[in-house]
């Protein structure tokens, strides 16, 4: 540290290194009193990464003294206290048996932009046990972001780095606005950081960091027509079909993608087909994640993607798309397939995802007149009408006879009952 930092008024405290190894070495301590030795007695305030934010801390503490918890044993070695700079008042101790044995409250009015992350990051991001077993059994954390919502937060926070040591109080809703606009990042990375910027105001709020949450108030960024979600055309799913692969990963990715147009299914939900779940001499399988209306939901399989499905299945494994080392294929393994060497290859349909393939489905149902509650089964979306979800059950049979008509080709039209009718 700079030697003007440590040259500090008598009785402000000072930064000490802690010692290598530590994941937080640097402390704020002051010099609480000294024992009937004449032997200082020290309290460090708390541990930071970095020797300026426990310099910081120490600051902001000296500006408004809080609190402080101590063990009882150590408060009654003290027989000598400390007391504020030009003052008879001592430092605002705390006695306790246990430092957990009640709430402290630190005063957190001077906390930074990165502060404020960082301990949101703390209590509400998922841990390393919570994120395996959210990948593994598709369970999310209680009273936590799941961990994709978790990522893209990080992202967001990565690319706010000129908010970091700005004082979060200070910030105000034209601040968040401006730092976007002339951050120069994509629309999706805007809808991220407005995503980022909202939650942290939530938690801050809830802290009481802040008295009023002003990132609330951000007006939605509008998003160019190239970065909407829109289906595949049929020449992008024609040539999807052309795509001949060179290895395993463009083969998977090629795979998942026709399966999204033909099944109308999330990348996530069709790394997550469970084997013993698939019928194929009855031409569906059963699956689906995210909503009540989505989860294990009876899906036709298309004619011309059956093959897929039999390319992969093997009844020794519990999910249908497995990795060459046999462990089973995560949908972050599967997003790390497609950005990191598919979608540069195939420039002809960059821009277009799984879900693209999902919105495709929905709007080439809707073209053929097929009736919205046979698409809402399908995909797996709630019903408009409440009966509708309680008394009609579309069977299998009618599934089957809507998604046969799909075909991605123009020149077509049907109506309900596949009755065809010339263009």
């Amino acid at each position: 540290m700079n030697n003007n930092f440590n040259r500090r008024r008598n009785g402000t405290g000072t930064v000490v290194f802690l010692g290598k190894g530590r994941y937080k070495p640097y402390a704020p301590r002051l010099l609480i009193g000294k024992d009937e030795s004449g032997k200082p007695i020290y309290f460090d305030i708390d541990t930071f990464e970095a020797e300026l934010d426990a310099l910081v801390c120490l600051e902001n503490w000296n500006k408004n003294p809080y609190p402080l918890k101590i063990d009882r044993t150590k408060y009654d070695r003290i027989i000598i206290f400390t007391c504020f700079p030009g003052t008879d008042k001592p430092y605002p101790l705390v006695p306790v048996d246990s430092k957990k044995s009640s709430i402290h409250r630190k005063d957190k009015k001077h906390y930074t932009f990165k502060q404020v992350f960082e301990e949101m990051q703390e209590a509400l991001f998922p841990d390393e046990k919570e994120i395996k077993k959210e990948l593994e059994d598709h369970i999310k954390p209680e009273n936590k972001y799941a961990y994709h919502n978790s990522r893209n937060m990080l992202t967001a926070y990565h690319n706010s780095t000129g908010l970091y040591d700005v004082i979060y109080r200070e910030l105000r809703t034209s601040d968040f606005q401006k730092y976007m606009q002339e951050s120069g990042k994509t629309p999706s990375a805007i809808k991220q950081m407005v995503q980022l910027y909202k939650n942290m105001d939530k938690y801050a709020f809830q802290e009481d960091i802040i008295d009023k949450s002003y990132a609330q108030h951000i007006k939605k960024t509008p998003i160019s027509s190239t970065s909407r979600r829109t289906p595949f055309t049929y020449e992008q799913i024609e040539y999807l079909w052309n795509i001949q692969p060179e290895d395993k990963k463009e083969e998977i990715v090629k795979d998942i993608l026709l399966l999204a147009n033909y099944t109308g299914c999330r990348a996530e939900e069709l790394c997550f087909i469970y084997t013993e779940k698939i019928h194929l001499e009855d031409n569906y399988f059963v699956g689906g994640l995210k909503t009540d209306n989505g989860i294990n939901r009876e899906i036709p399989v298309h004619p011309l993607v059956k093959y897929i499905f039999e390319k992969y299945y093997d009844p020794k494994n519990e999910f249908l798309f497995m990795k060459a080392n046999g462990k089973r294929l995560f949908y972050a393994d599967y997003n790390n397939y497609y950005n990191n060497s598919f979608i540069e290859k195939h420039e002809f349909i960059k821009g277009k995802t799984a879900h693209c393939g999902r919105h495709g489905l929905e709007t080439e149902l809707q073209k053929l007149n097929v009736k919205p509650t046979i698409i809402n089964s399908i995909l797996g979306h709630k019903n408009g009408n409440t009966g509708d979800d309680i008394y009609n059950h579309v069977s299998m049979e009618e599934k089957l006879e809507a998604i046969k008509m799909v075909t991605f080709k123009a020149g077509k039209i049907y109506v309900l009952k596949n009755e065809r009718k010339t263009s």
